[in-house]
């Protein structure tokens, strides 16, 4: 019974951190922020909040400091917009129900199943233990495979640190926030009712779920963040969302700093999301500079924290001698295997079963531009690199590709969920029509 009060409890803690900023912000009708709904708002005090666990994390600063300057800014931000609150226009966001259901029945879910999985047990667990300990950046080249990015290990140790400091358990609690938020979130996308968009929600969360992907591991992260950027790339193509495009790039840079700090192949994904939409959106070209210095702000950051602290990349990760020799054989032999693997893993995984078929019925049925576009766009950029990721690697690829591959494609599976919702809408508007 205590554990369902620490779940509980652990929850309100999270929920109350993200929504406070959302309801505290005053009625100004300039602010484009009250444009977004208030699952979107949570989102980005989602994406504002880990960047700023990141650069303290830089700074070393300890983890009650955080929080108190977090509850710091929230309590000016109450004083500052104080006589325009009006909780009496609170509404009842189903939405947000929906969310903190599933997040108590999935905590529930890893509190009676606890375990890691080999990834975790060899590595995340010894980066998530360093900064519960009080450990600075430093001390990560004393754990294992420190070129790993350690964001995510952060967060975790900063959530299992409060509100309680007991179970390890509860600050992957996080992660289930996360994953949830980015779900419900891009169910916004739809243009729908609400009740279309819980049972679009419930759909993707069956289909993506299991514990293994809260055992600890960092996939779930990049996942979730893919999808805040699908979220975000959905807006932009959206002329009716009068956003702007500036403050939608800004949310993007920040969804690009948390995805370069995961896992290293965030950096790709990254560079992916960018190529591909830029080449589909017509961006003023002040915001195309916005968005690309701002992003290669991002990368340099990354590099010269890499530098500053000693971090080398593994050269046991790459086999490029044996790669690039040329052995003819050899390389048929991984490409055979290679290609095996991800069509038996494409077919295994409902969510490419669906979305697959789906945009090669959309690329014949109307014209490659848009939301298809940067859709098929990464898609192609996500595959080759997959391709080069296992043949550029150990020469027993059989043996990778069985341990790695699926959670390789799970991690960018959701960003084709776009092609469901681009045949939805363009389905609503036909029903309108007639």
């Amino acid at each position: 019974m205590i554990e369902i009060f620490y779940i509980i409890t652990e929850i309100l803690f999270i929920l109350i951190i993200f929504s406070l900023p959302a309801f505290l912000v005053g009625e100004n009708y300039y602010s484009k922020f009250l444009k977004f709904t208030f699952i979107d708002k949570l989102s980005i005090n989602l994406i504002f909040f880990i960047n700023i666990l990141f650069f303290a994390s830089i700074l070393n600063v300890k983890l009650n400091y955080i929080l108190y300057s977090y509850f710091f800014l929230i309590i000016i931000l109450l004083f500052v917009n104080l006589k325009k609150i009006t909780f009496s226009k609170v509404k009842i966001d189903y939405l947000f129900l929906l969310l903190s259901l599933f997040i108590f029945l999935i905590s529930i879910d890893i509190a009676d199943q606890i375990y890691f999985e080999w990834d975790t047990k060899s590595h995340w667990i010894f980066k998530t233990l360093n900064f519960y300990q009080g450990q600075k950046i430093e001390n990560l080249s004393q754990t294992p495979v420190p070129d790993y990015p350690y964001l995510g290990s952060f967060l975790w140790s900063f959530f299992w640190k409060f509100p309680h400091d007991t179970y390890e358990y509860l600050g992957r609690i996080f992660y289930v926030f996360i994953y949830l938020l980015s779900i419900i979130s891009f169910s916004n996308c739809l243009k729908t009712e609400v009740f279309e968009k819980i049972i679009f929600s419930i759909l993707l969360i069956s289909l993506t779920y299991s514990y293994a992907i809260f055992s600890g591991l960092q996939d779930v992260l990049i996942f979730s963040a893919i999808l805040f950027f699908a979220r975000i790339s959905y807006l932009i193509f959206d002329k009716k969302n009068n956003l702007g495009d500036f403050v939608l790039i800004l949310i993007l840079i920040g969804i690009i700093n948390t995805l370069c700090w995961f896992k290293n192949e965030g950096v790709f994904y990254s560079l992916f999301l960018l190529f591909s939409l830029l080449v589909s959106y017509k961006f003023s070209k002040s915001c195309k500079l916005y968005l690309i210095f701002g992003s290669a702000f991002v990368f340099l950051l990354r590099i010269f924290l890499f530098n500053y602290y000693n971090v080398e990349i593994n050269p046991e990760h790459l086999l490029l001698n044996e790669t690039l020799s040329l052995d003819f054989f050899l390389i048929f032999y991984k490409l055979k295997t290679i290609t095996f693997y991800i069509i038996i893993y494409l077919t295994q995984n409902l969510t490419y079963v669906i979305t697959l078929p789906l945009l090669a019925y959309l690329i014949y049925k109307y014209s490659i531009k848009n939301l298809t576009s940067f859709t098929l766009y990464f898609f192609i950029l996500n595959f080759i690199f997959i391709y080069l990721t296992f043949m550029f690697k150990m020469l027993d690829v059989e043996l990778l590709i069985k341990s790695s591959l699926r959670r390789v494609m799970f991690q960018t599976s959701g960003l084709y969920f776009l092609t469901v919702v681009i045949y939805m809408n363009n389905y609503a508007k036909l029903l309108k029509r007639k």
